[in-house]
């Protein structure tokens, strides 16, 4: 029974002979690793669609639908903010509206900005439905709207969407890094049999 000889030589020369078969184990271990780094993994993209509100569910007709009805609410939100404005009253309430108009009109952070538009002006309109007996529809209006477009999103047209495209190219390009690491540091020498 003849017993194999393993020399180990430097990768840059080049030798005429066969690998060995646990180096072709090793080599085919290393690229299943490779090729599944690449990728992002599934609960990376769920976290980045869930933060920025937007899945590939969401299709570009419903995308500009999306689009037409937070330029309506965002800019009458805006002009109605800045009519408000001029009262000293409400000066808080013009500048959440104003806020929160804005980042309907771009689609910029739409999920927490509605969020935090909902439970401010849901504070208000439960203190003022308190307070008097009749409700205040200037704060429930738009808790309304930020209720719908907390769960709408924004769709494909915002700068969230920019955002979701950047977070994928940087998640894919840093996996992508750390795999050609972890490859390199795995195999810093070829082992060969000679016949």
């Amino acid at each position: 029974m003849s017993s194999l000889n393993v020399i180990s030589i430097n990768p840059a020369q080049s030798a005429k002979s066969a690998l060995h078969p646990e180096v072709f184990e090793r080599i085919a271990r290393e690229y299943r690793v490779n090729r599944d780094m690449t990728k992002i993994n599934l609960s990376a993209k769920r976290t980045i669609n869930f933060i920025f509100g937007i899945s590939k569910r969401i299709s570009r007709s419903m995308s500009v639908k999306l689009l037409a009805a937070r330029f309506v609410a965002g800019s009458s939100l805006i002009g109605f903010s800045l009519y408000q404005g001029l009262c000293l009253e409400a000066f808080s309430v013009s500048w959440a509206m104003m806020i929160f108009g804005l980042s309907l009109v771009f689609g910029f952070f739409n999920r927490f900005v509605s969020l935090a538009a909902l439970g401010f002006f849901g504070f208000l309109s439960v203190n003022s439905a308190m307070a008097t007996s009749t409700p205040d529809w200037i704060t429930i209006i738009p808790a309304i709207g930020a209720l719908f477009f907390l769960f709408a999103g924004p769709g494909l047209y915002s700068v969230d969407q920019l955002m979701r495209k950047a977070s994928f190219k940087y998640a894919k390009a840093h996996a992508k890094a750390k795999a050609e690491k972890l490859a390199e540091n795995r195999l810093s020498y070829r082992a060969m049999r000679y016949v």
